[in-house]
C-alpha cells in the first residue's frame, strides 16, 4: 500500500554521469602544470602584498608608539623600597620572657 509506493532512485543517472567522465577531453599534463603554477604564481603575489601591508602596518605603529612616548611626561623616579629588619618574619610575634 503506502509502503509499496516508494520506488527505488533510477540508475539512470549514475550510468549518464560514468559515461559523462569518458566522454570529456582530458586536460594534458602540459595544461594541468600551466593551471598549478598560475595558482602559485598568484597565491606568491598575494603573500608578498599581504606582507608588504603588514610590514608597513607595523613601521606605522612603531613610528606612533615613538610620539606616544615622546610626548607622555617623564616618569618619576621610583622610591626605593624600606628595607626589612633582619629578623625572621613571625619572630616579633613571640612572648619574650
Amino acid at each position: 500500500m503506502a509502503a509499496n509506493s516508494h520506488r527505488p532512485p533510477s540508475h539512470s543517472g549514475v550510468g549518464r554521469k560514468m559515461m559523462d567522465q569518458f566522454a570529456r577531453p582530458r586536460q594534458s599534463s602540459a595544461e594541468i602544470q600551466h593551471e598549478i603554477n598560475k595558482a602559485r604564481k598568484a597565491a606568491d603575489a598575494n603573500t608578498a602584498r599581504l606582507r608588504a601591508l603588514r610590514l608597513a602596518k607595523e613601521e606605522s605603529d612603531r613610528a606612533a608608539a615613538a610620539l606616544i612616548a615622546a610626548a607622555a611626561p617623564p616618569r618619576k623616579p621610583r622610591k626605593p623600597r624600606a628595607k626589612k629588619s633582619d629578623a625572621a618574619p613571625g619572630e616579633d610575634l613571640k612572648p619574650q620572657l
